[in-house]
């Protein structure tokens, strides 16, 4: 069970998470532009597997989505997490991985090549980035994780100890 605020949170929050990581994919990821000044395997390093990410992220979603149809009053959305929790962390555990790669990658990118640097810069201008960089929206897998676990803590602890099974804490635990 979690609190009703919390749950809340977790589904706005998760469809803000994916309005952003579709910009991720559909503008930077997408972009022909971009991807004419990478190698394949730049390419891939830049973006490892965010479009999985992002597809694991819209199941989940409407897994909330689905919940909150069936009662106006949600009482739980706890069990749609830990639902989830094997392909989050068959899928976010690389993507992480991959982050020092990736941050090394655009730096040298950054540096050495030119047409990157014009074809980033001018995605980035575009309106839908709402003046965020590439960087911010690569980042976005890695801070909702935490944010998952952090939304599940509070509305765990916020609930009686009585209503809340020591295996659901745990699994919050090991998130």
């Amino acid at each position: 069970m979690l609190q009703e605020s919390s749950m809340f949170e977790l589904i706005g929050s998760e469809a803000s998470y994916l309005r952003s990581l579709g910009v991720a994919v559909c503008h930077f990821y997408a972009s022909k532009a971009l991807k004419q000044t990478l190698s394949q395997r730049e390419h891939h390093t830049l973006f490892s597997n965010i479009c999985c990410v992002m597809a694991a992220s819209e199941k989940f979603f409407m897994d909330l989505e689905m919940r909150l149809g069936e009662n106006v009053v949600i009482s739980q959305v706890g069990d749609i997490v830990l639902q989830h929790c094997p392909e989050f962390q068959a899928l976010y555990v690389p993507y992480v991985t991959n982050m020092m790669y990736q941050e090394a990658l655009i730096k040298q990118l950054l540096q050495h090549n030119r047409e990157f640097l014009y074809s980033l810069k001018k995605l980035e201008r575009d309106p839908v980035c709402q003046r965020q960089s590439l960087k911010s929206f690569l980042v976005l897998p890695f801070q909702r994780i935490t944010r998952i676990k952090l939304l599940l803590e509070v509305g765990i602890y916020e609930i009686p100890s009585c209503y809340v099974s020591l295996k659901v804490k745990r699994d919050i635990e090991l998130l």
